[in-house]
């Protein structure tokens, strides 16, 4: 039923772009769609995402925070991901791959930290990787469609570093004022006796708001000077 629906939010999706004149179908369109829609074990890379993603004019993507297809105008989907990166204070263009170079300063960053901790060693990062790259999920809820844009650092050299980090930073992380998830923020609507009011913010591509250098001090206040947690035998300049 899920899937079904699916399907069908996709071909209204593409209808409206239809009749808006930005697009172009073939009639066996939907006969495609809808014996799709009764097909078991179909997934995104199915006959008719493919068919859809060999369309230079068209990008098919995923609604952000839902399993549902977006169709975008590729030269709208270009824009909106070239906006995010234009902002000067969280992107640069270069004009080489800086791989190699990021690998070499995150060693020697790491030779430091094994050498002053005999609790932690971090691993050295060898072998072949490459860049890290932007796309960006629909925000059908918000007004004008804006993209969420996602980061990749999957095939970066510094991926399993950060995952390592994350693991070691986890344990400072105040978490008196926050919720995992919806379920927990339902039990503690029924359990807690309220009083003021519940407020809904949205802050506009919050990733890329977040101010990087005060965000970095805010994690040395909480890693080096809170006492409720043990600081981390890593010498404060290295992290």
């Amino acid at each position: 039923m899920e899937k079904h629906l699916e399907i069908n939010y996709l071909l209204d999706t593409i209808h409206k772009h239809e009749d808006q004149g930005t697009i172009r179908t073939k009639d066996s369109l939907q006969p495609l769609f809808l014996v799709e829609a009764l097909t078991e074990h179909s997934d995104y890379k199915s006959d008719v995402a493919r068919e859809l993603r060999t369309r230079e004019d068209v990008t098919v993507r995923r609604a952000n925070k839902t399993a549902a297809f977006i169709l975008i105008r590729t030269e709208e989907y270009h824009h909106k991901l070239d906006e995010t990166l234009a902002d000067s204070s969280k992107s640069q263009r270069v004009t080489k791959n800086q791989v190699d170079d990021i690998k070499r300063k995150a060693n020697r960053i790491i030779e430091t930290v094994n050498a002053a901790s005999n609790a932690l060693h971090l691993v050295l990062i060898v072998g072949d990787y490459d860049l890290g790259y932007i796309y960006g999920n629909v925000k059908t809820h918000k007004p004008g469609n804006p993209l969420r844009p996602i980061i990749s650092q999957i095939p970066a050299p510094t991926y399993q570093l950060a995952k390592k980090l994350n693991a070691i930073l986890t344990p400072s992380v105040p978490d008196d004022h926050s919720l995992k998830s919806s379920a927990e923020f339902i039990e503690a609507l029924k359990t807690t006796s309220l009083g003021g009011v519940i407020a809904l913010m949205y802050v506009e591509s919050l990733f890329t708001k977040v101010p990087v250098d005060e965000t970095i001090q805010i994690i040395l206040d909480h890693v080096y000077r809170d006492d409720s947690t043990s600081p981390l035998n890593i010498p404060k300049h290295a992290l």
